[in-house]
């Protein structure tokens, strides 16, 4: 829970350093949301397939993960 909080305060604290800065250069603010945003989408099917890998291996980590903690609760 520890580790989420930070990546979340982290991610949060570089975007709005990111705005300002926009900000600061001159940017509308209208667009800077849509245009910091912009960078995260995921348009090539090479992409898409590497990040469905990359979800598919943490969702498989996390059930083998489970199960063994459960196999050694039932264990003991």
């Amino acid at each position: 829970m520890k580790t989420i909080f930070v990546m979340l305060l982290l991610s949060s604290s570089m975007f709005t350093l990111i705005i300002f800065l926009d900000l600061a250069l001159g940017f509308s603010p209208h667009g800077i949301i849509g245009k910091q945003l912009k960078a995260f989408r995921v348009t090539e099917q090479t992409e898409l397939v590497i990040l469905m890998l990359f979800a598919l291996y943490f969702v498989i980590k996390g059930i083998s993960g489970f199960i063994k903690k459960k196999q050694q609760e039932n264990a003991q």
